[in-house]
């Protein structure tokens, strides 16, 4: 799924069922990745996740469906 950096960094401040992203050197790491996109496979499907939750759902299964 795929983020500009503001909304990333909005929802890592106020996620409350993960602690993972809370402390300064894992916001480091993925801040890293996500600039660099070093984790995203090759030939991966990049998905706006910035669209409402219902519709990042139906795309996602929009392309589960295709394939």
């Amino acid at each position: 799924m795929n983020v500009d950096r503001d909304t990333l960094e909005r929802r890592l401040a106020t996620r409350s069922n993960n602690d993972w992203g809370a402390s300064q050197a894992e916001r480091e790491l993925i801040f890293k990745l996500h600039a660099t996109q070093e984790d995203v496979p090759a030939r991966g499907i990049r998905i706006d996740a910035t669209a409402p939750i219902q519709e990042v759902v139906d795309e996602i299964l929009r392309l589960v469906k295709r394939n």
